[in-house]
């Protein structure tokens, strides 16, 4: 899928659909921003943006793929594809990221609120290894900052991932970068395997490493 197509015919369907940037992007979870740069053919959807983006837009998945303006009913049908195949095995187990997002904040909120309203005073957030094999606290901090500071890094680093994933973990840092991605198809499997380390790197780096924490100390203390 050529991104400079790609984006054309996405300006003019969402344009004959009556919707701006704006509209869409709240359709989809992402920023007008991120719709921009699809429409410039700066970038591509990411593969989860696809199937919301067809509906939101009146087409299937096959006619965003392929272009294909669904009016234009003398133009046969295109043969499936690779990409149509991989896009079939991929629907089944379609992952709603934005909503885990917003569970594992509610999960960072809830364990802030009980470690503020349960253990309120000095925590211990460090320990020492003792020669034994015992451990020993040396550091301490104040429940009334550590749970808000956390749940402050939680927040960032969630919304860290969902820039990434807008902009189909990809940053347009100059024509090579643009040229790059231009040139790779984004539904073969060697990218849909980068896709797929990077959303459970940042799932586990960016979504659960604040919960973990929270809990570690609620737990210790």
């Amino acid at each position: 899928m050529n991104a400079k197509d790609f984006g054309a015919f996405l300006a003019r369907t969402r344009k004959a659909c009556g919707l701006t940037q704006a509209d869409l992007a709240a359709q989809l979870h992402v920023t007008d921003k991120a719709v921009s740069r699809w429409e410039r053919g700066v970038g591509l959807p990411d593969i989860n943006t696809l199937e919301p983006l067809a509906d939101a837009l009146g087409l299937t998945l096959s006619d965003l793929m392929h272009c294909r303006d669904p009016q234009e009913t003398s133009l046969p049908d295109a043969e499936p594809t690779l990409e149509d195949f991989l896009t079939m095995l991929r629907r089944p187990h379609h992952i709603d990221w934005h909503s885990i997002r917003a569970a594992l904040l509610c999960l960072s909120i809830l364990l802030a609120v009980w470690g503020v309203c349960f253990h309120p005073g000095v925590l211990v957030v460090h320990w020492h290894g003792l020669g034994n094999g015992d451990f020993r606290a040396d550091g301490w901090m104040q429940s009334l900052l550590i749970f808000p500071l956390l749940l402050a890094l939680e927040c960032f680093t969630l919304n860290l991932w969902r820039l990434f994933e807008q902009t189909g973990y990809f940053r347009h840092w100059g024509e090579w970068d643009a040229a790059l991605t231009n040139s790779l198809d984004f539904l073969s499997p060697g990218v849909r395997l980068v896709k797929f380390a990077l959303d459970y790197f940042f799932f586990f780096c960016c979504g659960l490493t604040v919960p973990f924490c929270e809990v570690l100390l609620i737990v210790m203390n």
